[in-house]
């Protein structure tokens, strides 16, 4: 059967549309936000201060989420990259129905840590595309440097498959429904390890500025991250309807 451009338009948009589902999810997730404090025992005893230290004692207030909230941010990710790769697949067998299963294998979406790297690697991931689509995705510079929403979106999907999940910030107390108590997350070398400096710096400010307390019960600013990012892939896969045809 043949697919009429509508109809691969929404075969693409399944996912963005998922995206969209797990980011309204979040979303909800974020107004559970809240802080408690942490009274850490004594490293050579393990006793805890005395209550009336703790009158004035200066403990940390550390943020409590659930596990789900740092799955769904990573479920968003995931799957308005996978839009994109769906993207250069319907791409690819409209340019070429002939391809074979190895060679669609090879065929993603293209986005490079550089544009000699882009350049490098791009024909095995656009082969068969017609030439205007090429041209296309040449204009969105999809590489480190040429398109920071693109490379974000790119490593963050990276970071979230193959490496940690995200944790929002260096201290963290995490609950979930599958095991009792809860989860105290801390590390000196926190969130997005491996996005550029610029990047890491942004999203770093992001993190603080919704887990300070006196945004508590106000919009979370990493949704704005997550919104501009569906906005972003829905809008662009909008741009090639007229080569999905």
């Amino acid at each position: 059967m043949s697919l009429r451009a509508l109809d691969r338009l929404i075969l693409i948009r399944v996912k963005i549309e998922w995206a969209k589902k797990h980011l309204r999810s979040l979303a909800a997730e974020s107004l559970t936000l809240q802080h408690t404090t942490v009274v850490m025992r004594d490293e050579n005893t393990g006793v805890p201060p005395h209550p009336i230290a703790m009158l004035w004692g200066d403990f940390p207030s550390v943020p409590v989420l659930s596990f789900d909230a740092a799955c769904l941010a990573g479920d968003v990710v995931h799957n308005l990259r996978s839009a994109l790769d769906h993207l250069a697949q319907q791409l690819a067998l409209v340019g070429c129905p002939s391809l074979t299963d190895k060679e669609l294998r090879q065929i993603e979406f293209p986005i490079a840590e550089s544009l000699a790297k882009y350049e490098a690697d791009k024909a095995r991931k656009v082969k068969g595309m017609k030439p205007e689509a090429i041209k296309k995705i040449d204009g969105l510079r999809p590489y480190k440097g040429g398109n920071d929403a693109l490379w974000r979106l790119h490593e963050l999907d990276n970071i979230d498959k193959h490496r940690a999940l995200f944790t929002f910030g260096p201290e963290f107390i995490f609950t979930s429904d599958w095991f009792d108590g809860v989860y105290h997350f801390k590390t000196d070398d926190p969130n997005f390890v491996g996005l550029e400096a610029d990047v890491e710096k942004d999203i770093k400010l992001e993190i603080e500025k919704a887990l300070s307390k006196s945004e508590i019960g106000q919009a979370n600013a990493l949704l704005p991250t997550l919104h501009q990012l569906v906005g972003f892939v829905d809008e662009l896969v909008l741009e090639f309807k007229t080569l999905l045809g």
